[in-house]
Parts: C-alpha cells; sequence; structure tokens
C-alpha cells in the first residue's frame, strides 16, 4: 500500500500539475495540395481538432474536404492520434489517422472508402495561443498531400 501512495504521489501527481499548466486543447483550418482523385492533383481545405493527453500524446479528428479541376470531390473524416518527439506539444510530430475517406466522382458514382495514413509535420507555436503547422501525408486513398494548417490553442 505504501509503494502504491508513494509511486501516486512521485509520479502521477508531477504530471497532471504539469498537464494543467499547458494548452489542452488546439483548433485548426489549413489548406492542402493533394494526389486525391484518379485526375492527379487537387486541393482542399481541412480542419483540425486535437486535445493533449500527456506531455507528448494527443488525440483528435480531423475534416477534410479536397476537390479537382473535373469536379470530383472527397470528404474525408478521421480520428487521429499524435506523438511528439519533444515536450509540451511543439514541435516535430508523427501522426496516424483512421476513418472514412467519401468519394463523388462526377461522371461515375460516390462510394466510400477506409482512410488510413500517417502524417508528419512541425508544430511551430507563435506566442502562448497560436500556432502554424506544415505537414506532409501520405496514405489510402490520397497517396500523397502537403499542407499547412493554423490555429489556436487553449
Amino acid at each position: 500500500m505504501k509503494k502504491a501512495l508513494i509511486t501516486f504521489v512521485l509520479v502521477f501527481i508531477p504530471g497532471i500539475i504539469s498537464f494543467a499548466q499547458e494548452s489542452k486543447i488546439a483548433f485548426g483550418y489549413g489548406a492542402e495540395m493533394n494526389i486525391n482523385t484518379e485526375y492527379g492533383v487537387g486541393g482542399g481545405a481541412t480542419l483540425s481538432f486535437d486535445v493533449n493527453m500527456l506531455q507528448q500524446l494527443a488525440t483528435g479528428a480531423r475534416i477534410s474536404l479536397n476537390g479537382d479541376p473535373h469536379y470530383n470531390g472527397i470528404l474525408e473524416l478521421a480520428v487521429m492520434g499524435r506523438w511528439y518527439f519533444s515536450s509540451f506539444h511543439k514541435g516535430f510530430f508523427m501522426q496516424g489517422n483512421l476513418g472514412l475517406s467519401m468519394i463523388s466522382l462526377k461522371d461515375k458514382y460516390s462510394f466510400c472508402e477506409i482512410l488510413a495514413g500517417v502524417h508528419g509535420g512541425y508544430r511551430l507555436p507563435f506566442k502562448e495561443f497560436f500556432y502554424v503547422e506544415p505537414y506532409l501525408r501520405v496514405g489510402y486513398p490520397f497517396i500523397f498531400g502537403i499542407g499547412v494548417v493554423a490555429g489556436i490553442r487553449r
């Protein structure tokens, strides 16, 4: 019983205190160029939301709407888990995405695909509440994407 109490006091309480002193939630909006349709390069907009769980771990959701010059459209809904290589949710990160990609082809039909991918980038904080985040992602069905997100941390 004493060991459990000592472990709790020495490990968990300092972790909770450091977690309480930093920004916990981030919301961002961005633009992306990607290879997301059968016609090649397209572009789109993305919204992201994440919550800091531990000093280096965040989890959240990502919504993206993409298209191409041939009027094909893709809506992506994904959950994500993110690992920061430095602490306090800034600097380089690696993110895994898993979700659903709803594809609507102009001359054909609409269908859904499972979305899975890896997302890497760099979160650059400005002041206490703002950030900019350039990123690169690869996966299925979008193949490749590069973009930037700007947002608010609270």
